[in-house]
């Protein structure tokens, strides 16, 4: 009698858990993914902002820019971030260097230099 009333109290918790604890499990299961190799690559600005765009999400984390730069070898337009120290204008050409990791993702990282 009492389980059959507390089944779908029980169902829905056990659910909500689920729900909950499901992305934290990948995220603690996430293996490293090592960068296996680089690149130097060239670039040029095609799009530059500071971030963040909104001043009270800054806490803690202070201004940077944030580059669109298209790749000269593949015309691939990525994103990467840069000091503030240092700005790039539209146009000028930087260097980039493409980290190719384990598992076939790139991410780019901006020299400064």
């Amino acid at each position: 009698m009492i389980k059959e009333e507390y089944r779908d109290i029980v169902v829905g918790v056990a659910m909500f858990c689920a729900l909950v604890l499901g992305p934290l499990v990948t995220v603690v299961m996430r293996q490293p993914d090592p960068v296996v190799g680089t690149q130097s690559v060239k670039g040029s600005v095609y799009y530059v902002t500071t971030m963040p765009v909104n001043p009270k999400t800054a806490v803690g984390q202070g201004f940077h820019y944030r580059y669109e730069v298209r790749l000269e070898d593949t015309a691939e337009l990525i994103f990467v971030d840069g000091e503030i120290e240092a700005p790039h204008m539209i146009g000028s050409t930087v260097q980039v260097e493409r980290q190719h990791h384990k598992s076939g993702a790139d991410t780019y990282r901006l020299v400064n230099g």
